[in-house]
């Protein structure tokens, strides 16, 4: 039963030593988790979210005078004289042909003149030549007239999208960057609010973890009063081997030999140390385990209050500056986006003032043949008067050539007019993308990204601590979770106690508290004075009154020797 009695006694130290160095951990890791919060609380008061905050506040108020530009407007202009040019150009291609025709027909009439055919026959040939040179550039002139339309319907409809994201930006924008200002100030407040909450909760559960391993004495109190109990049977197993008296089953011996009787009121005695031990151990266990989980589930709540400070809303993973860095993102795609359309506009009209100046050549071109097609029907028309009735048919064809030539100077007038109006819109819409507000956007812009950076860095540093708090504050709450479930195992030393005392309880049956054997008497006063505990001493009260004595000693090495051969002497 002593053998017993020690392995669990040795058993118990190691365990509330365990138990305890868990504990202190704890400590040590909630201080670590205040420090964090305070790292939390001192990024949110920092000089990164000041100037971010600052930085949105001036893009916000940019944003809100943003005017409607009018370069859809310009584009569309720009498209419909397009249009009409091309409209033109179909016209004079419809007259070009006309004289190609009438070439054919001066030939055939030159024919039959006569001497002076060669003549006409020349006027023919430089007929075709010259219309030749106008459908040439003619065809050319629409090539380039189709890529300059093509390019404006792309410009104008990116304007138009443009001007819809505009419109819609000047509207919400502003409140959305309030918004994510507010949320900055707001999560400012609360941080401050939760570092001090966390900070003082942390120092209750540091106390009450403390209070916890003061508790723990209990098991520093459990070895002690079973290395009391392992004294005392030392005490009774040498009292009986130094009286040479075999132990005796029989009850008729109990009352007449002495020996015996001390020994079995000695185990009946020490049989109800080691059940209130148990039930002390149990108790104060109890007590311990209830406070151990109240702890893990504040430890808990920690945790939340660092998510709901500092994390991102919902369930979404992060912070909420990674949030905030992703709405002023979308803010930031937006201004470049306004940029990029603004500069667009300026290569659109830049790559339409370079093709109008190719176009006012090519029309000058047109002009110039025209003027060459109505000198020759003028010299044809002189020359076939001379002739008279015989001539009388190139004279018609030379009147029909000055009135295609006309409807070709007409139309060519008219490109030209509408070719001028292009170059003005084209100048005009790349004033306008060179206005202050271009150069304020790329201004914005890159206050964006500089917010878009201090935003970053503060969320990094942010995601960090937030990684820490989660990292350790996990690991306190597995601490003392895992504390709670060794703890728990103290139900194992509880039977071994109990068993023990069934035990040595068997050794006295019916045996129960009253007259303390003669012989008993030096046993009783050696055990009295090894007890420290007041519980132990109370026990005694019951078994042996008036025999409680103050502790004078405890058992040490050879105290028991020590004190029997004091008492057998």
């Amino acid at each position: 039963m002593a053998e017993a009695i020690r392995a669990a006694s040795t058993s118990t130290d190691t365990r509330f030593l365990d138990i305890g160095h868990r504990l202190e951990t704890s400590v040590d890791i909630l201080t670590a988790l205040t420090h964090t919060f305070d790292t939390l609380s001192d990024e949110m008061r920092g000089e990164a979210l000041r100037l971010a905050t600052q930085d949105l506040s001036q893009v916000a108020h940019f944003v809100s005078t943003l005017t409607q530009g009018d370069e859809a407007g310009s584009l569309r202009a720009l498209a419909g004289l397009v249009t009409a040019i091309g409209s033109r150009l179909v016209r004079m291609d419809k007259s070009i042909k006309g004289v190609g025709m009438l070439a054919t027909n001066a030939k055939i009439a030159a024919a039959v003149i006569g001497d002076t055919s060669a003549e006409f026959m020349n006027f023919a040939t430089e007929i075709r030549r010259t219309l030749g040179l106008a459908q040439s550039s003619l065809d050319q002139f629409a090539a380039d007239l189709a890529g300059v339309g093509h390019r404006l319907q792309a410009a104008a409809a990116d304007q138009s999208a443009l001007d819809v994201r505009q419109a819609t930006a000047v509207r919400t924008v502003p409140q959305r960057l309030a918004h994510s200002i507010g949320t900055v100030i707001d999560r400012g407040r609360r941080a401050a609010a939760v570092a001090a909450t966390v900070g003082q909760r942390s120092q209750d559960i540091a106390k009450r973890i403390g209070s916890a391993v003061m508790a723990l004495q209990v098991g520093d109190i459990t070895r002690q009063r079973m290395e009391h109990v392992d004294y005392a049977l030392g005490l009774v197993a040498e009292m009986v081997r130094q009286s040479s008296h075999p132990w005796s089953d029989d009850a008729d011996d109990l009352a007449s030999d002495g020996v015996a009787a001390a020994a079995r009121f000695c185990c009946r005695l020490q049989a109800a140390q080691l059940d209130d031990t148990a039930d002390e151990l149990a108790l104060e266990i109890g007590e311990i385990l209830t406070s151990l989980r109240a702890l893990a589930g504040d430890a808990r709540d920690i945790l939340d209050l660092g998510h709901d400070a500092f994390g991102a809303s919902g369930s979404q993973q992060g912070t909420f500056v990674g949030e905030l860095e992703g709405e002023v993102g979308e803010v930031d795609a937006l201004l470049h986006g306004y940029g990029a359309a603004r500069r667009q506009a300026d290569e659109v009209s830049a790559s339409v003032s370079e093709a109008t100046a190719r176009l006012v050549s090519q029309i000058g071109i047109m002009r110039a043949l025209e003027a060459d097609i109505r000198i020759m029907g003028l010299n044809t028309s002189l020359r076939c008067g001379r002739l008279g009735a015989i001539g009388r048919p190139l004279s018609i064809i030379a009147q029909e050539l000055r009135v295609y030539a006309n409807e070709i100077a007409v139309e060519a007038s008219g490109v030209m007019d509408e070719l001028e109006q292009i170059a003005a819109i084209a100048a005009c819409l790349s004033g306008q993308a060179r206005d202050t507000n271009a150069a304020d956007t790329v201004t914005m812009a890159d206050i964006m990204a500089r917010s878009i950076d201090r935003l970053g860095a503060a969320g990094h540093n942010l995601a960090t601590a937030l990684q820490t708090l989660k990292r350790d504050g996990e690991m306190v709450v597995g601490l003392l979770r895992d504390t709670v479930d060794r703890a728990a195992t103290h139900g194992k030393i509880g039977a071994v106690l109990r068993q023990a005392a069934t035990d040595l309880a068997s050794l006295a049956p019916g045996l129960q508290s009253g007259a303390v054997p003669e012989q008993a008497e030096p046993l009783i006063a050696l055990m009295g004075s090894s007890y420290t505990m007041a519980r132990e001493r109370q026990v005694l009260e019951r078994f042996a009154p008036g025999r409680n004595l103050a502790p004078v000693r405890g058992p040490g090495p050879g105290a028991e020797s020590a004190d029997l051969e004091d008492l057998f002497l």
